[in-house]
């Protein structure tokens, strides 16, 4: 499990506000983020942060990587079956494809008729 901490390395560097690193992060880094790209950084956990911000945040911050990441490892329950992904309790089957010469009729309401 991963833990987004740039609040608390924010607080331990003395920066209060997201104004401040952003200002940090053009002088130090040369990067400039918008004010709302920032506050998400700062009060939520991100799914994914580009390489260039990381560095820049470390850059700006002078800290490394791993002061703005807390990795745990997940613990996995004894006894539980991991599952591939798509694996289901029933079998998947497959579907046969059409041959690309094959063309697809064109349903109608009434297919006796043809216009």
């Amino acid at each position: 499990m991963l833990k987004w901490k740039l609040k608390q390395v924010m607080v331990d560097k003395g920066l209060w506000t997201g104004q401040e690193l952003l200002e940090l992060l053009e002088q130090r880094a040369g990067i400039i983020l918008s004010h709302p790209a920032i506050m998400q950084l700062i009060k939520e956990e991100p799914k994914a942060v580009r390489w260039q911000t990381l560095d820049a945040l470390c850059t700006a911050l002078e800290c490394s990587p791993w002061e703005l990441i807390e990795y745990t490892p997940t613990t996995v329950k004894q006894g539980a079956k991991n599952k591939a992904v798509g694996e289901s309790e029933g079998a998947i089957r497959p579907y046969a494809r059409k041959p690309k010469g094959q063309a697809k009729q064109k349903q109608t309401l009434y297919p006796e008729e043809a216009f």
